[in-house]
């Protein structure tokens, strides 16, 4: 039986995600899945400790975030930065390769744990899979036999950083097999239409009560439902809006967000890699409120250049693409730009392509 490493971080829910979405395609065909968070397993406190200061930084500094992570976007392969962040989890990576033997590695994190491993004649196959409409250096090493990429204009982006014997598939983000099904959208607001605020796993959203007041003014016949994820707070906050607008409505974390994705009418959205993926798998157009600054601005601006969502920088921008949204024409416009750019059997994809390379080998 083959075996697949799958390596993802917890800095952030996309990641784990797309770690979810591989593995069950990786178990369909009979291959052993093992997954090794190598931040967490080389040092669990330090790990732990990283993601808080990501969580902190992302929520309260975003400016802060996103000039870091402009420095360091064009750093190329072989910088000493990467080498020196690939300290602290490479211990992990090599004692998984030494334990488990894979056939098959999938880095879902970037990580160049792996970039100056001086492998043995049994050497795996190695892919990375990029969980953004967005490209920065950390990314990309020597050792890499396959890059999978979200679409064709980072393909081209990319370039520079791509080695000379590395070979690129452009296969989409993977997302969770719900999202393959084709079937009617179902409404689930007692037949009324709703706008869907996806705020992530995290549930962060930045001025979220303004966002909604002005959602139920400029849209007073659609229900509102802010998905909250697992923030708690979050979730009684909006609670608490509803005492007095029994139209708006929180929901917690929720498994069938592709069920809610394609029976709303827009969803507004913090533009992940993975959550911008699943909307345009469901066809749901998309409002960026306020996008934070780094790969989520980028991939904000990515699917607005392809017509399938509009950037909100402000009250005042979200207000008037709010005016525009009422149109149900530029609602099916957006819908089918999301349709056209659609991959929703991404971790099929990248699966199949990873076992036909390990036969030829």
């Amino acid at each position: 039986m083959a075996k697949a490493l799958l390596l993802p971080a917890s800095l952030g829910d996309g990641h784990k995600q797309v770690a979810s979405a591989l593995r069950n395609v990786f178990i369909e065909h009979g291959v052993e899945v093992i997954e090794v968070d190598c931040f967490r397993s080389t040092n669990f406190r330090m790990a732990r400790c990283l993601e808080y200061s990501y969580e902190w930084m992302t929520r309260y500094t975003p400016p802060v975030y996103g000039m870091l992570y402009r420095m360091t976007s064009n750093l190329g392969p072989h910088s000493r930065l990467w080498k020196a962040t690939s300290f602290f989890s490479k211990p992990a990576v090599i004692r998984a390769l030494e334990q488990y033997h894979p056939d098959i590695v999938l880095q879902l994190f970037p990580n160049h744990s792996l970039a100056r491993l001086i492998w043995q004649w049994n050497r795996p196959y190695l892919g990375v899979v990029l969980t953004d409409y967005s490209i920065h250096g950390s990314w990309f090493h020597d050792n890499v036999d396959t890059y999978f990429f979200a679409n064709e204009e980072i393909c081209e982006i990319a370039r520079p950083f791509v080695s000379a014997q590395a070979e690129v598939v452009i296969s989409g983000i993977p997302i969770r097999s719900q999202f393959h099904i084709h079937d009617s959208p179902q409404n689930l607001s007692k037949n009324r239409p709703y706008i869907l605020f996806a705020t992530g796993g995290r549930g962060v959203f930045p001025h979220l009560r303004r966002a909604i007041v002005i959602a139920r003014r400029v849209l007073p016949n659609h229900a509102v439902y802010v998905m909250c994820g697992r923030n708690e707070v979050m979730l009684h906050q909006v609670e608490g809006f509803a005492v007095n607008d029994p139209d708006i409505h929180g929901l917690p974390f929720v498994n069938n967000v592709s069920s809610w994705l394609r029976g709303a009418s827009f969803a507004v959205i913090k533009s992940g890699g993975v959550t911008v993926s699943e909307c345009l798998a469901s066809h749901c157009p998309m409002v960026i409120y306020h996008p934070q600054p780094g790969q989520e601005a980028n991939n904000a601006a990515f699917i607005k250049r392809i017509g399938a969502a509009d950037i909100a920088r402000n009250s005042e921008e979200f207000y008037t693409i709010l005016k525009r949204m009422k149109s149900s024409s530029q609602r099916t416009e957006m819908a089918f730009a999301c349709a056209s750019a659609a991959r929703p059997d991404a971790a099929k994809r990248i699966v199949e392509h990873a076992l036909q390379r390990l036969k030829i080998r």
